[in-house]
């Protein structure tokens, strides 16, 4: 059933209900629906062979529900509502009412609890950046060629997420040439559709502070270390032998490095929050550029129209009041 869900194909294909949405949304929602079927094989082993509209009852799905009850209520949502969304989209037809009902009320409780996960972790963006900044000018007094490359690459990549908080899928497919283009003296980053969660084109020019490390990196580490290895390709980021970065790999780097350079981890995505949280501290004017800056598409707020700004001013503008409190340091 989950292969009939996802199915793409062509004009004339059947394509499936769930399609249409991107890798990582399909890999949560599998996770939570394996999770159903897990739990299901395990209390109810003959449910398995009934068909899956039948399987979710609503005595079972209070069940698995209650099973789950020592996780976070935002796990417990992702479950029950990964394994709803699944059913529902292959079985139309069927009154899922009473289950959405249910669904609704873990979504209440999920948007209404408060984490404390990230306690600590949500640094000031202007210090992010002044650190990171550090962390790559430093790398000129290093003697070692790989330990200079790779110092250099680090401090770069942690400026460019504390000015750029792409998401890490996003931060790893940047190419030179199509995804980083350089024009007039400026470095635009232009990411596709598909490497963003609204399915739309997202650009910005990046920051005038990260410039010239950019530059340095993609001029003179960047081909070191692929000439090491004797890479080549048109990635943006690379390991020490020159090969693309991994999303594995990259988010491993930033937290040991972030552990280090500022004695907390911080994931790739965390450095979205520090972008957001920074925004939001400055002014009220300035929470309306967090969502596009952010490439969110929906809005939770009463407004009707959130934001009516580009991506590129956003980027801009975020930026831009960066490196005005950088300044005022």
């Amino acid at each position: 059933m989950w292969r009939r869900a996802t199915q793409t194909g062509g004009l004339f294909d059947d394509i499936g209900p769930l399609a249409h949405l991107a890798g990582d949304t399909l890999g949560m929602i599998r996770t939570g629906y394996a999770k159903w079927l897990t739990w299901l094989a395990d209390v109810l082993p003959g449910a398995i062979s009934e068909l899956p509209d039948r399987r979710l009852t609503i005595v079972r799905y209070l069940e698995f529900i209650e099973a789950n009850a020592h996780l976070s209520p935002k796990s417990q949502h992702l479950y029950a509502s990964s394994t709803l969304r699944v059913l529902a989209a292959c079985y139309p037809t069927v009154d899922w009412g009473s289950f959405r009902k249910i669904e609704f009320h873990l979504k209440q409780e999920a948007d209404d609890y408060v984490s404390h996960r990230k306690d600590g972790r949500i640094l000031s963006g202007q210090f992010v950046l002044a650190k990171s900044l550090e962390l790559e000018a430093a790398a000129e007094t290093i003697a070692s060629p790989l330990k200079k490359a790779l110092q250099q690459r680090n401090g770069t990549l942690l400026a460019f997420l504390s000015l750029i908080p792409l998401r890490r899928r996003t931060l790893t497919s940047l190419q030179l040439g199509e995804s980083i283009l350089f024009e007039d003296g400026d470095i635009h980053i232009v990411t596709n559709p598909e490497l963003t969660k609204t399915k739309t084109y997202w650009n910005t020019v990046v920051p005038e502070v990260l410039v010239p490390s950019l530059q340095r990196y993609v001029s003179e580490t960047r081909p070191w270390l692929m000439a090491r290895g004797g890479a080549e390709h048109d990635r943006l980021w690379v390991t020490k032998d020159g090969m693309p970065l991994t999303g594995t790999a990259t988010g491993t780097l930033i937290r040991n490095l972030t552990q280090d350079l500022f004695g907390v981890v911080i994931s790739p995505h965390l450095f979205r929050d520090i972008a957001a949280t920074t925004l939001a501290h400055i002014s009220p004017e300035a929470v309306g550029h967090i969502r596009p800056l952010l490439g969110h598409n929906g809005h939770l707020t009463a407004e009707k129209y959130y934001n009516h700004a580009t991506a590129l001013e956003v980027g801009r503008t975020h930026a831009s009041l960066i490196d005005s409190l950088k300044k005022d340091t």
